[in-house]
């Protein structure tokens, strides 16, 4: 053995003891990436022994917002943010990798089906994301979106990433970075089977996500040939500037499917500010009213009802308006039932099925 050889050796042998070290006295959350230097000098059995719990044999790669995104981990410790996020996490099943939520104040409303589960998760923050909690939540996932969560400036998937922490974003928040064709109720669907994957539970998760494919199916089936498109007004909040949704925003979706038309769908954004002036020249013919936040859904009907400007709008004259929470007017699981229900009250001559899809106990969630 010449001396080369037996300092390689050395090196090698000490690189290896000191990862096995490392390992027995690090937390079970993620750990930042080793060294390429010390990866290339651990024997193949002692790296395996030290490989994290979770790891794929290959790794997994999604497109998220246009961009390839790798998981190299199966996670165990995730974050969700908004409740119409976590409303998407707990009807796969997820509930028991949960550790921990946030952005859901009081004034939204959680699904009576979830709340059972949510209440043994710890609320890490009822606004924004909050970097410091997550990390002591030693998470290795984070579920969120742009405006979902997510903000230049504040906490982001790459700023997660730095931290050892992998993320998903939502699909309909991806209008915020880069160009989209359309919003469309399988948007909903491609983020669950994504997260499905992420969590390689998809098998388990299939048939949720049929039903939701066969909900929307039919509804497509029930208003196939229907020619009359009510106009449509979704109204979010606020008195002086009314925030709405534009063509990107999931309310869209559900008015198409539903066979209306969005009086906004040519701002090219999911939640932008119209105005009042657009609203009385487009004349809705409904109004779709947000509830959550005050004032309540209620509240925001006589507002609109005792504005002089608004009274020889349709919708108003007519008393038609539609009224639905903020986790059904966002990406989530109740987006089709949502939208069966709108058919309903839209076309009430097509004798529209409405039939919301359960949701998947967590003790069905095969971990």
């Amino acid at each position: 053995m010449t001396p080369s050889t037996s300092r390689h050796t050395l090196r090698a042998l000490a690189a290896a003891a000191a990862l096995v070290l490392a390992g027995c006295d690090q937390p079970a959350g993620p750990q930042p990436p080793s060294r390429p230097t010390q990866a290339a000098a651990v024997p193949i059995a002692s790296a395996a022994a030290a490989a994290p719990a979770g790891l794929r044999a290959v790794p997994l790669v999604i497109d998220v917002c246009g961009q390839p995104q790798r998981y190299d981990r199966v996670p165990q410790r995730a974050i969700t943010h908004d409740v119409n996020i976590t409303e998407m996490f707990l009807f796969l099943g997820l509930g028991p990798k949960l550790v921990g939520y946030s952005g859901i104040p009081s004034r939204k409303e959680i699904s009576p089906e979830v709340l059972a589960q949510l209440a043994q998760v710890p609320k890490l923050s009822s606004q924004d994301m909050n970097l410091e909690n997550m990390l002591a939540a030693r998470a290795d996932f984070v579920f969120g979106g742009w405006s979902y969560g997510f903000r230049p400036g504040g906490i982001t998937p790459e700023l997660l990433a730095q931290h050892g922490v992998a993320s998903y974003v939502l699909s309909e928040s991806c209008i915020h970075v880069q160009k989209r064709e359309r919003v469309a109720l399988g948007d909903t669907l491609a983020d669950l089977r994504n997260v499905a994957r992420i969590f390689d539970i998809e098998p388990q998760a299939q048939p949720q996500m049929a039903k939701l494919q066969a909900s929307i199916d039919q509804l497509a089936a029930q208003m196939q040939g229907n020619t009359q498109q009510p106009r449509v007004f979704v109204f979010d909040s606020g008195e002086k500037i009314p925030t709405t949704v534009g063509g990107f925003g999931m309310p869209q979706a559900m008015i198409d499917a539903a066979g209306g038309s969005n009086i906004f769908a040519d701002i090219a954004s999911n939640w932008p500010k119209g105005n009042w002036e657009d609203v009385i020249t487009r004349d809705p013919e409904w109004i779709i009213i947000i509830d959550y936040g005050q004032p309540s859904a209620q509240g925001k009907i006589d507002f609109l009802r005792a504005k002089p400007e608004l009274a020889g709008v349709s919708a108003i004259r007519e008393q038609r308006f539609f009224v639905i929470s903020y986790a059904e007017a966002t990406p989530g699981p109740r987006n089709v039932n949502v939208a069966q229900r709108l058919a309903a009250a839209l076309h009430p001559d097509r004798r529209i099925t409405v039939d919301p899809v359960p949701w998947l106990p967590a003790a069905e969630s095969k971990q």
